[in-house]
């Protein structure tokens, strides 16, 4: 029976140490004095274990390198990861309208880290909590374990690096082991904050704060090819946020290093123009912003008719000028991202170990021999949904496989 040392504990890396622990003898080492400690913050606490659509749909959610986790998601679905879960009695529920995420029924990360542990000790993992790891012992492009801060080498067969990005640095994200890889010759993709809140230059947006927005549809143009996404967003002080913008994020990210990005959005993607300008000149006698009530909430509308001044305009006092205005407002409002709130507040790292330096296969390192690598040290990343969480669960899955 071989050892392999398994880094971080994180939904991959407990994946991975589980999987190999059924052929082989497993140390997993995490360098806080908990597992899964950025597990619970996915979901917002509640834990976006997965997504509920069909595999082949999630390939269509990747945002980088979706090519390369055929191997990975075909190995283990989202159906086998559920499919464990109940086996260990935990209740799931899948909110059909919510984009098919699945989550705890109890609304509890604890239950699926709870699970993940328990299975780990039952399987003799021997986890070493509080350790963290300052290198890998290589020799002749071939790894042989791993040295720990206080200089202790713990030697292994086989070593899996599942140590996560440099998001939420607070959970041990820190993006130490990128250092520790690129010393060992692997190359590292520039990293991007993703799934991130958007910062926009329109001062008149603060008026806005905390307004929430339902089914919006945001597009730009990305090398002249559209982009475009629907979902729920929220206007804060210093931009834009909610699930929707969070996704377009990841697909402009790079853009925004050098430059500033037009967002287009449509607040009433389902309302033609037309059925628009109907309901505006609904009530002749009313005021315009009561025609639209029931469209949009009435605090964004006030937010909105108090930007174009027209807050108390009667219907038939209203110029086909500012019918035309407030139509471009709801329908193609254009905001100027000039940025995000960083990578330290972003949900995922967009970057990392070169997938092309990783057999997709295994997972194994074709730089350093019997060495592996999961999760969102590489660079690999999805849209919010549970698909960056299955990503993990599946990589994890394949290299404690292939060990």
């Amino acid at each position: 029976m071989s050892k392999v040392i398994v880094i971080g504990g994180g939904p991959s890396g407990m994946m991975a140490a589980l999987t190999a622990s059924k052929n082989h003898e497993v140390i997993l080492i995490e360098r806080n004095n908990e597992l899964g400690k950025k597990l619970k913050l996915t979901g917002g606490g509640r834990c976006n274990i997965t997504n509920n659509r069909d595999i082949d749909e999630f390939f269509d959610k990747v945002v980088n390198n979706k090519k390369f986790l055929y191997s990975s998601f075909y190995t283990f679905t989202n159906s086998d990861l559920l499919n464990y879960f109940s086996s260990k009695n935990l209740e799931y529920k899948v909110e059909e309208s919510n984009d098919h995420k699945v989550y705890t029924k109890s609304d509890k990360a604890t239950e699926v880290i709870d699970i993940l542990k328990g299975d780990l000790i039952q399987n003799n993992v021997k986890i070493m909590y509080n350790t963290k790891v300052i290198d890998l012992i290589v020799n002749n492009d071939t790894v042989s374990g791993v040295i720990t801060e206080n200089n202790k080498n713990i030697y292994a067969d086989k070593v899996i690096i599942s140590t996560g990005g440099k998001s939420y640095e607070s959970t041990g994200s820190d993006g130490l082991m990128y250092d520790i890889l690129q010393k060992h010759n692997h190359t590292l993709n520039k990293l991007y904050p993703a799934l991130s809140p958007l910062t926009i230059e329109e001062s008149w947006i603060k008026k806005l704060q905390g307004i929430a927005l339902q089914k919006v549809e945001i597009s730009c143009k990305i090398k002249k090819k559209k982009i475009s996404k629907i979902g729920d967003m929220l206007f804060a002080h210093f931009g834009i946020t909610g699930p929707v913008v969070l996704i377009m994020s990841s697909y402009i990210n790079k853009l925004l290093e050098n430059d500033k990005v037009t967002l287009t959005i449509d607040c009433l993607p389902n309302v033609s123009i037309d059925d628009l300008s109907k309901a505006l000149r609904e009530n002749p006698n009313k005021n315009v912003l009561n025609n639209l009530k029931g469209l949009l909430p009435q605090n964004f509308l006030k937010g909105i008719f108090d930007v174009l001044d027209l807050s108390d305009k009667k219907t038939n006092e209203l110029s086909k000028k500012d019918e035309n205005r407030i139509i471009e407002y709801l329908k193609n409002m254009q905001l100027t991202c000039n940025g995000s709130l960083g990578i330290k507040a972003s949900m995922v790292t967009s970057g990392g170990i070169s997938v092309k330096e990783i057999n997709s296969s295994t997972m194994e390192s074709k730089i350093i021999k019997n060495l592996y690598l999961t999760g969102e040290v590489i660079d690999i990343d999805a849209e919010t949904g549970g698909y960056n969480l299955q990503i993990a669960f599946s990589t994890g899955y394949l290299a404690g496989l292939s060990v």
